[in-house]
């Protein structure tokens, strides 16, 4: 059992022949109880004190431990969101790189469809300008044809009408038709043979 400072103040010691000088004793008593008193108070306060410490302590370390978690979790949740947004990055690249692909494919059908439709307006033209060349070719021909049978028409007519005038004379003039007659017949010898 501990001593109190009040134990100390009220130790009594035997007399004995010999012994101490009382009242110093008593005086001495008096000082070491009251450091004694002074000690354990002070015992007491830095008790309490550790008590306060040790709770701030602990809740400091029950703070550190939260923060530890809280740090832990925001790095889990940072390295998921990190993952998360690569994950939709790669997403993201690989869907625009279809999308480029798709419009790529599509520019490419389109220029394909595009020289397929100038080849096919390229073959029109040129059948069309065959067409119209042949068609024009006809209507020349047809022309053409059309001249010499008027020509041959008009070369008809005149010996028709020569013919006509010949006849009338020979109706008119008897004897001066037999002689324009010979006389045609002359040239008519002539143009055939000109040495006469």
């Amino acid at each position: 059992m501990r001593i109190s400072p009040m134990d100390i103040e009220q130790q009594q010691f035997g007399r004995s022949f010999r012994g101490y000088n009382e009242e110093e004793v008593d005086n001495f008593l008096d000082r070491i109880a009251k450091d004694y008193e002074e000690v354990l108070n002070e015992n007491v306060k830095s008790k309490e004190e550790v008590e306060r410490l040790q709770a701030k302590l602990a809740e400091y370390l029950k703070m550190e431990e939260t923060l530890r978690t809280a740090l832990v979790n925001a790095q889990q949740s940072a390295s998921s969101i990190r993952e998360a947004m690569q994950k939709e990055a790669k997403n993201l690249i690989e869907t625009a790189q279809i999308e480029a692909e798709r419009i790529k494919q599509k520019a490419m059908q389109e220029i394909l469809d595009t020289n397929n439709e100038i080849t096919t307006l390229q073959k029109r033209k040129f059948l069309i300008l065959e067409k119209l060349k042949n068609t024009l070719k006809l209507h020349i021909r047809m022309l053409d044809e059309e001249m010499v049978k008027e020509s041959d028409e008009e070369t008809s007519n005149q010996y028709i009408h020569d013919k006509t005038i010949e006849n009338l004379k020979m109706r008119l003039y008897p004897e001066e038709g037999q002689e324009e007659d010979v006389l045609n017949k002359k040239m008519e010898r002539k143009k055939i043979n000109p040495d006469l």
